[in-house]
């Protein structure tokens, strides 16, 4: 199962810029979005896996929520709604294990996609089809083991730091 949801602007703002242009609204929106409404879904929907195979449960995160890669700043509110889903998700799978060993738990970064989140910051068409992002992201989760749980994947295979 994929938790595929995210929003970066809305009736609640624009990603902010600068520290100055901060807004509880957009903030708190962003939040819910990106980080409440998914680690409700993990909590209620990790019931489901199976506790004696294998079994995947990602969320769709966004390379911006890495802390180590962060060296443009900018846009808050989602870089911190996402960095507070992978450390959601870490943590979940820490405690999953211990249950169901053999369930993987990621985090995803989809790259620039083709949608209604990028379309307001992309000027001509750019990003990835959505098509070919499912694939891509399917593929990466079909190769993991349980021994890369808890880990956050681009979707080219690529291990991202957190």
């Amino acid at each position: 199962m994929v938790i595929a949801t995210g929003m970066l602007s809305g009736p609640t703002g624009a990603p902010e810029k600068r520290l100055a242009d901060l807004n509880a609204a957009h903030m708190a929106a962003s939040f819910t979005i990106n980080t409440i409404g998914p680690a409700l879904a993990l909590a209620h929907f990790s019931q489901l896996l199976p506790k004696n195979e294998h079994g995947v449960l990602a969320v769709l995160s966004a390379k911006v929520g890495s802390i180590g890669d962060n060296r443009l700043g900018g846009w808050y509110s989602y870089r911190a709604s996402k960095a507070a889903l992978n450390m959601l998700l870490k943590t979940a799978s820490i405690e999953i294990a211990r249950t169901h060993p053999k369930a993987v738990l990621a985090a995803l970064h989809p790259g620039t996609v083709d949608s209604a989140l990028s379309a307001p910051f992309r000027g001509a068409q750019i990003g990835r089809r959505p098509t070919d992002a499912a694939r891509d992201l399917l593929a990466v989760l079909d190769g993991l083991q349980p021994q890369d749980s808890g880990g956050f994947w681009a979707y080219d295979g690529k291990r991202l730091p957190w």
